[in-house]
């Protein structure tokens, strides 16, 4: 077809969110492996990393790259992707947007929850934020930036990863019963060796929320990063998401998280609990 063979490799960035792959056997015969590698590819795409090729993919999702040439030419004929004939690489296009923008267009929380974002970044000086889980990693809905925030790239649509995140962390806690053991087994299978260290941290961060309300991240995921996260059931009940509000050490320290901005963000919680419609389901045909 005329595309030349990637030859790059690819380099995670640090503390980066790594989507989930389809490499392991599925039971459920209703589940359709090439569209869930199709999916994969999609996810792989960062914000600090625009352009991938074929080998990058392949390495990222556990994929055979000729399997991956297959789906990105066929995501590309689709409009999810566009090939850049000059570096051999993809980029997401603009199809994309269309699926990001109708769960939004049908989830009211992020607009109530704006304002109230706004004000707690104003006041604390930090980054506070909304995330709804995918996979094994929280995707932000919805942000404000503070004077003081560290992160000057935080964008709609970034990932972070639910293992190392109090964002995630209380994510988890908030699940239904059965979905939190579901995704704890992923969460192992996916780190065999790390995971009695991670299962410490985890049940420790559980243990806050529920004595609390929130949890803290105190250098776990960036070093001299400090946060405070809260778990938020949308009032449907169909999707838990949870507020984050992170920032320098030496800006929101230990103290100030648990003394001021950790119950503020509890604060935050019910109150989008409570303006957000219960708006029910359509009956199933």
């Amino acid at each position: 077809m005329g595309r030349r063979r990637d030859k790059s490799k690819a380099v995670a960035s640090r503390g980066s969110a790594t989507p989930r792959k389809t490499t392991k056997k599925k039971t459920d015969p209703r589940f359709n492996t090439a569209l869930a590698r199709g999916l994969d590819i999609l996810r792989s795409f960062r914000q600090s990393e625009t352009y991938l090729g074929n080998a990058d993919l392949a390495q990222r999702t556990g994929v055979p790259k000729a399997t991956v040439s297959r789906l990105t030419f066929t995501l590309s004929e689709l409009g999810y992707l566009k090939y850049l004939e000059d570096i051999g690489k993809y980029e997401l296009a603009p199809g994309v947007l269309s699926l990001g923008f109708a769960v939004l267009a049908n989830t009211e929380i992020h607009v109530l929850a704006r304002p109230l974002l706004q004000e707690l970044a104003r006041e604390s000086g930090g980054t506070a934020a909304l995330g709804t889980r995918d996979g094994l990693s929280m995707v932000y809905m919805e942000y404000a930036r503070g004077e003081a925030a560290v992160y000057r790239n935080v964008s709609i649509g970034m990932r972070i990863p639910i293992i190392s995140t109090s964002m995630g962390w209380a994510c988890l806690y908030g699940l239904p019963a059965v979905e939190r053991t579901a995704v704890l087994d992923q969460i192992r299978e996916a780190n065999p060796v790390d995971w009695p260290r991670i299962q410490r941290r985890i049940l420790r961060a559980f243990r806050d929320v529920h004595d609390q309300g929130f949890c803290l991240g105190l250098g776990e995921y960036t070093q001299g990063i400090n946060s405070a996260g809260v778990p938020l059931m949308h009032p449907s009940g169909t999707n838990m998401l949870a507020l984050n509000l992170t920032g320098s050490m030496f800006l929101l320290t230990k103290e100030s998280l648990e003394e001021k901005w950790g119950p503020r963000l509890v604060d935050i919680a019910r109150q989008l609990h409570g303006d957000v419609p219960h708006s029910r389901r359509p009956a199933r045909a």
